[in-house]
């Protein structure tokens, strides 16, 4: 991603300024497979439905970074030239001004956008990026309340940790191998292990196969070792051999766009399937004789693209992500792309004024490294300052900085993801009043404080289990161990009543969950009611607040958009009805006509939902309150 395809002088835009750099030709059609890269990551980010695999451009600038860096460092090997400090004095000059700029203006754009816990995210963000250790800093992110990462203004800058860590380790380790007769095999080798790790998001390891320098290596090794044969072989990149060139770019662009079409958020990438778009890359610049690469990737149109392609990659992400977090997480088609044009002329005018500049000034190292470790301490203070709360109006200071997942449900130890938690005959209420068993997710767990203040007026027991993502489903694969324990408890327990609540999305298998309710009745379960899903925010219900508060100067007491859930109750409730059992609505308590509830009181502490769903201490009593007749006083 970072690497140039020119060296210091490039005959598209030359600098003027002769280098070692020079002694690698020259290939236009990089750069256009540069092109090719950007546009799958832009568009895949504006618009998924385009192309829904178009992450996989990462994975071709890295075998392009792969192929220039090795390039550069044998060529200049060979001559006897090459430099650790030039070597790294250059990537300085190259990576660092276009970062220190979008850092910058991303951290003060963050001042006025975003809530302290975010901002506060924000700052180690860019704490993280500055050391260039992004890719690491996300692995930490995980879980199942981990920050969403559209509300990372930050999150792409992980693949700039990989690439950045890949430089620090692969030029003295390619100097150690240089001299060798057997430099082939070990980068081989190399490739076939780093490989052979990432195949490991196939037994449960997504995250770490996704986000590890490891199990990414291979993909930049890849391209070291096209450019290993180049550099052996020097008259490979000249003979012409067009029809052998046609049916390699041929079959690599086939790849290229077979894994954009076919591969989705959902896949399980990297592994087995990155080897579509690296193969496919790999292909393409073996081909430099091919009419794809003289013709297509070597227009003007496209090389201009990929020449600013890094800055690209850089503006594109914060600016679509602080227009979703505005916009409450439905912004526009127009919006959107009118987002793309914005970073686009901001990336033109970053290499034109920043990057070219810079690049020309040998004496600019110490002045760049200073002005990035500025930005990184900048960002250690904010999230030491947890997001300088204090940039609020006083009064949605509060309230922006309410604290996500703010439920004492989700301190409970039946909640699987509480510390200390523990499934256990202790999650039943001793006692001889009637049973309610609560079954669920996360959501359910957040009823918890509701029906604990139900218990003050209401004789009756509370059993709860609940674990995160788990809906109340026997035969779920992802959730079938703790499943089969709860559903133990229901028929050890006998209770009166057993509630059940999750999500309720259109990701559920409703012919399962048709089966667990069969089960339930066969268990001769006095009840078996459903609660519908509560509101599901785009945004967090505290970012709405603000967000309305910027426009409207008020707090209001209903939102309308950003919203959704009117259409998974209503199919819970068709459910419910066909299976048999009871059903309960939550969004009609919370929802109606003008929109949906968003505080029960004038306090901060009564906002209803802390997060995108998970409901407060005061939000689950109030939906308690508001559904107690039909769930203990039926008609």
């Amino acid at each position: 991603m970072l690497e140039r395809s020119y060296g210091e002088g490039s005959p598209v835009l030359p600098t003027g300024r002769p280098g070692h750099e020079n002694d690698t030709s020259y290939r236009a059609d990089i750069d256009g497979l540069r092109a090719v890269s950007i546009l799958l990551v832009v568009g895949y980010h504006a618009q998924p439905w385009l192309v829904p695999g178009g992450f996989i451009g990462v994975d071709i600038f890295f075998v392009i970074s792969g192929f220039l860096i090795t390039r550069i460092i044998l060529t200049q090997a060979r001559a006897g030239a090459f430099s650790s400090l030039e070597f790294y004095a250059r990537r300085i000059r190259r990576i660092f001004p276009a970062l220190i700029v979008v850092l910058a203006v991303t951290y003060l754009i963050g001042w006025f956008v975003l809530l302290p816990d975010g901002f506060a995210l924000l700052g180690r963000s860019t704490a993280a990026g500055v050391a260039f250790v992004s890719n690491l800093f996300q692995l930490r992110q995980t879980g199942y309340f981990a920050p969403d990462a559209a509300e990372n203004p930050l999150l792409h800058l992980w693949s700039l940790g990989i690439e950045e860590q890949f430089y620090i380790f692969w030029p003295p380790l390619l100097m150690l191998m240089f001299g060798s007769k057997h430099r082939r095999v070990w980068m081989g080798a190399i490739a076939v292990a780093s490989f052979g790790v990432s195949l490991m998001i196939f037994l449960g390891y997504k995250e770490w196969s996704f986000y590890s320098p490891i199990s990414r290596a291979w993909e930049l090794l890849a391209g070291g070792i096209v450019a290993n044969r180049l550099v052996d072989r020097p008259q490979g990149e000249t003979r012409r051999f067009p029809h052998s060139d046609n049916f390699k770019a041929a079959i690599g662009i086939a790849a290229i766009a077979g894994a954009a079409i076919m591969l989705n958020k959902d896949s399980l990438f990297p592994g087995a399937y990155a080897l579509l778009p690296v193969l496919g890359a790999v292909l393409i610049i073996i081909a430099p004789n091919s009419a794809v690469n003289r013709i297509l990737l070597s227009s003007r149109p496209m090389v201009l693209i990929g020449l600013v392609s890094y800055p690209l990659y850089l503006w594109h992400w914060p600016l679509l992500s602080y227009l979703a977090i505005l916009r409450n997480g439905v912004p526009n088609a127009v919006e959107i792309w009118a987002a793309v044009v914005v970073a686009v002329v901001l990336s033109w005018l970053t290499f034109r004024f920043v990057e070219i500049p810079l690049r020309r000034n040998p004496n600019a190292v110490p002045r760049l490294s200073f002005a990035l470790l500025t930005v990184g301490v900048a960002g250690l203070a904010t999230a030491a300052g947890a997001g300088f709360g204090f940039r609020f109006p006083a009064d949605i200071r509060d309230i922006a900085m309410l604290s996500p997942q703010n439920n004492a449900g989700f301190r409970d130890k039946c909640f699987l993801e509480a510390p200390g938690a523990r499934l256990d005959a202790n999650c039943i209420e001793p006692g001889n009043k009637p049973l309610l068993f609560l079954w669920g997710d996360s959501t359910a767990a957040a009823l918890y404080p509701g029906l604990k203040k139900a218990e003050e007026t209401i004789p009756f027991r509370l059993a709860r289990f609940a674990a995160p993502g788990c809906a109340p489903i026997l035969a779920d694969v992802k959730c079938a161990g703790v499943n089969d324990l709860m559903f133990g408890f229901v028929k050890s327990s006998h209770p009166e009543i057993v509630l059940l609540h999750a999500m309720w999305d259109r990701t559920h298998d409703l012919e399962k969950l048709g089966e667990t309710i069969r089960q339930l009745k066969a268990l001769h379960i006095p009840r078996i009611v459903i609660l519908g899903p509560v509101p599901l925010w785009k945004r967090t219900l505290p970012h709405s607040l603000v967000n309305t508060y910027r426009f409207r100067h008020v707090i209001a007491d209903r939102i309308a958009s950003g919203v959704t859930g009117a259409g998974s109750d209503e199919q819970m409730r068709a459910f419910s009805q066909a299976a048999g059992v009871e059903y309960i609505s939550a969004w009609r308590a919370l929802c109606d006509g003008e929109g949906c509830l968003t505080r029960v009181g004038p306090t901060a502490d009564d906002v209803v939902t802390t997060d995108i769903v998970h409901l407060s201490d005061a939000g689950s009593k109030f939906l308690i309150e508001a559904i107690e007749g039909s769930l203990f006083h039926p008609q």
